[in-house]
């Protein structure tokens, strides 16, 4: 099974930033040393939540520290890059972790956020395709063709040479949906691309993935693409681990009740009144499938949607329910709600020294010769005539 180390707390103010970002980079490290599939980050803006901002600079510094995990973005919100300056981002991206990043993009957006970055009230889900065709067909284009005229319903402009620097990739580097959404979803599959899904339960988990398997094998992508895709492909979900299931849930009533009461108040603009325990919560079944990216949930929903909670034992069995159910692919929290750097790290520890074994985690190839840009496949230090150029 796969297991990525999502980077993604939450500070109290702008003194919290600095040591956040320290500890997101410090983890990414951690993680990929203890043989973490990916280590991904998302984008947030003007809050305390992710306080590095812009994926795209914190995958610089990580993508240079990385030995084995790919990096990922869980997500890039394409309401707030031209396509251009997005084309440019990924292939440097690619470039730094030589092929080995999933650069996961979302259609959606927060209009709130999106005002403050000068986007107008008809930005839709339409602009955001145009933007990420855009920026595709850019990253196609070689300095000898012809002047690149594009347009989106928002903005247009000319390229007339070419996207600086090249990938590493041929084609363009791995670019995917972080969605909630079935034709999205099916659209990833069909078009070959990774899917980031968000949090669902079990049976809610396993009808998405089937969805996007389903069209990921119907459109006859060769079988490298087909085992890369399902490789990639994740559900998002919160880890509380301890010695045992009793203290997991102990832990879980201290750490995931103010994320909870978070995230409902976010999506519903309303407050919980449901005070029961996590763990009654938990208990409470919820029948058939759980998807939270709606626009109301009840707190079971929630909980049973959010989060693995238990010993190593506990957690590691649920982790191969998912696995039966055709979800090879989980991407892990250990922080969330109010930020507590020793319980997040306790956490991480616990799971990579204890649950990590048990479920056979496995990290992902980088690309194939036959992936790679014939530039780089013998690339090593500039040629003498190069570096005399600058001397």
């Amino acid at each position: 099974m796969y297991v990525s180390c999502f980077l993604g707390p939450t500070g109290r103010g702008p003194a919290d930033d600095l040591p956040l970002i320290d500890f997101c980079v410090e983890m990414g490290i951690a993680a990929d040393k203890a043989g973490f599939a990916l280590v991904n980050v998302g984008e947030q803006h003007f809050t305390g939540y992710e306080p590095y901002s812009d994926p795209f600079v914190i995958g610089g510094i990580l993508a240079r520290e990385l030995k084995r995990a790919w990096f990922g973005t869980t997500v890039i919100n394409l309401a707030y890059h031209n396509p251009i300056h997005l084309a440019e981002h990924l292939n440097l991206l690619d470039l730094l972790t030589r092929g080995k990043c999933f650069l996961g993009v979302s259609t959606g957006h927060l209009p709130f956020i999106a005002r403050q970055f000068g986007v107008p009230d008809g930005y839709s889900k339409e602009v955001a395709f145009q933007r990420l065709d855009v920026a595709l067909r850019a990253i196609a284009k070689d300095s000898g063709d012809p002047p690149l005229v594009w347009r989106t319903d928002l903005e247009e402009g000319t390229l007339a040479l070419r996207i600086m620097p090249v990938g590493y990739r041929k084609g363009h580097p791995v670019v995917g949906f972080a969605t909630n959404t079935d034709s999205t979803i099916a659209k990833a599959g069909h078009q070959g691309w990774p899917v980031a899904l968000g949090r669902y339960n079990l049976v809610e988990s396993a009808r998405k993935m089937k969805v996007y398997r389903d069209a990921l094998e119907a459109a006859g992508h060769p079988r490298e693409t087909v085992d890369e895709c399902l490789a990639l492909s994740s559900v998002t979900k919160a880890i509380v681990v301890a010695e045992t299931d009793a203290e997991a849930w102990r832990i879980a009533e201290n750490q995931l009740r103010g994320f909870m009461n978070f995230t409902y108040s976010v999506a519903t603009r309303r407050t919980l009144e449901d005070t029961r325990s996590m763990k009654e919560l938990w208990d409470d079944t919820v029948p058939g499938g759980v998807d939270i990216a709606n626009d109301s949930f009840t707190a079971p929903e929630w909980v049973q949607a959010s989060a693995i909670v238990g010993s190593p034992e506990t957690v590691a069995r649920q982790f191969g329910e998912y696995e039966a159910a055709g979800v090879g692919h989980i991407n892990a929290r250990f922080v969330y709600g109010d930020f507590d750097a020793g319980e997040a790290w306790r956490g991480f520890r616990l799971f990579a020294e204890e649950v990590m074994p048990r479920i056979g985690a496995r990290t992902i190839p980088g690309p194939s010769p036959e992936q790679i840009r014939p530039e780089h496949l013998d690339a090593g230090a500039p040629a003498e005539s190069l570096s005399g150029m600058f001397r």
